[in-house]
This record gives C-alpha cells, structure tokens and sequence, in this order.
C-alpha cells in the first residue's frame, strides 16, 4: 500500500495494488460513458463543448487500451488505465478546473460504486484521475496562480497512472484536440482578452494569437511525454502539426 499526501486539502489516502481478474467489461465501460456525458448535460455543458469533451474522452480511452496493450500491462492495471480514461474529466462540467482531477476523482468513485464496483477498484480508479494533471504545464501554472506558489498536484504513483497522464496531454497532438483547444480559447474570456493583448502588442491578428497559444500548448505537452511507446507515436503527430503550421507565423518560432 502506498500512502500519499493529495491535492489542495493534504487528504490522505491509501492506494490499493489491485491483482486477479478484471470486475467491468466493455459493456460497464460503455454504461460508465454514458453515466459521465448524461452529467455533462446536468451541469448545463453547451451542445458544441459536450461534443468536444466526448471526443476528448474517447481519444484518451482508445489511447490507454493501445499503449497499455503494447506495454504489457496486467489486468487490473489495464481495467484501471480504461476506466480512469473515460472517468478522468467527469468533473470539466464544473467550475473549478484546477480542481477537476480532485473532484472528478471522488465523482468517478462514486459512479463505480453505484454500479456495484468494489471499493478498491473504485478507489484504485480515483487515484489515477486525481493524478492526471500533472506537475508541469498549463493546468499546473493556472493552479498555482490561484492557490499560490506552494500549490502542487501529485505526481502519478504508478505506471498507469502515467499513462493515464500521458494519454491526456497526447489527445492535443491530435487534429480534434486542436480543435477543441482552438474552440475553447474563443470563448473563453481571459483567453480572449491574452490573445488580444498579444495581437497588438505583436501586430498580429487575434485568430493568430490564439493558434500560436494553441502551438505552445501542444509542444510543451510533447515534450512532457517520457513513456517510450506513446512518445514515438506523439514524435509523427508533432510532425505533422509543424508541415501543417509552420509557416502560419513567420514571425514566430514555434
């Protein structure tokens, strides 16, 4: 057992190493989705971002089945990573996302639960989704910006909770991931008003801004991603981002 400080609280907690057979199959997993987009609706997610969050989840779930497959993962480390995937952003309804890991972790425990996983499973689960943030990049700037500099989210413990982590970020390689990414940045109001500050103060239009923030993203998430297999596959996506975008800003180096 492997005991950790978690989150914004220090709430401690016990993470199960789970062995033996799988409890869910593909017909849970298909329930569980189901249980998490009829959330989104709950909370009043607009038609365009639900597609968005529903592309994102699916991305992230055929990810962790392929990685997870190619590295030889055990059952219960596989059944965890799958579940973790289609769980991990239940909370992205809400509003506080820099808390989205913590809250979409309790959350996600409670939907196995109710389903009649057992407690260990459902806490396995919940772990992993508290640990998909990471402690670099966009998510943990915004955090430590609201909750001070001390602020840290937990590393992930175990190798799927990495490929869970990985998994994520890798979805911003992808052309769906930039669109979603491109699409959340024109609607949200502090993105609007950055992209318009660096528009005028770099003579570019706002829609440029807004791509080139985009490409930042997705290249610091590149080059967070250390799991051999899932780097490899992220080296042709990033490929791919710089024929297609490369010439889009001059000016600027991607």
């Amino acid at each position: 057992m492997i005991k950790r400080k978690v989150g914004k609280n220090n709430i401690d907690f016990n993470e199960p190493f789970l062995t033996g057979e799988m409890e869910t199959n593909e017909k849970d997993w298909a329930l569980l989705e189901k249980m998490v987009e009829d959330f989104y609706k709950v909370q009043g997610v607009s038609k365009k971002i639900l597609e968005h969050f529903v592309i994102h989840n699916k991305q992230v779930k055929d990810f962790v089945i392929k990685f997870s497959s190619e590295g030889n993962f055990k059952k219960r480390e596989k059944e965890i990573v799958i579940l973790s995937a289609i769980l991990h952003d239940v909370a992205k309804g809400l509003e506080n996302f820099e808390l989205h890991g913590e809250k979409g972790g309790e959350i996600a425990e409670e939907m196995l639960l109710k389903i009649g996983k057992s407690s260990l499973l459902a806490q396995s689960v919940r772990m992993a989704i508290i640990r998909h943030m990471g402690e670099e990049g966009y998510p943990a700037r915004m955090a430590k910006k609201k909750y001070g500099d001390d602020f840290k989210y937990p590393k992930p413990a175990t190798i799927v909770g990495q490929m869970l982590y990985e998994c994520d970020i890798l979805t911003q390689l992808t052309s769906s991931g930039f669109d979603k990414l491109l699409h959340l940045r024109k609607i949200n109001e502090k993105d609007i008003a950055d992209d318009k500050k660096t528009a005028l103060r770099e003579n570019i239009t706002q829609e440029e801004a807004a791509l080139f923030s985009v490409l930042e993203s997705a290249k610091e998430s590149y080059n967070l991603i250390k799991i051999r297999s899932v780097k490899k596959f992220a080296d042709d996506l990033w490929q791919k981002i710089q024929i297609k975008y490369i010439n889009v800003l001059p000016t600027r180096k991607i």
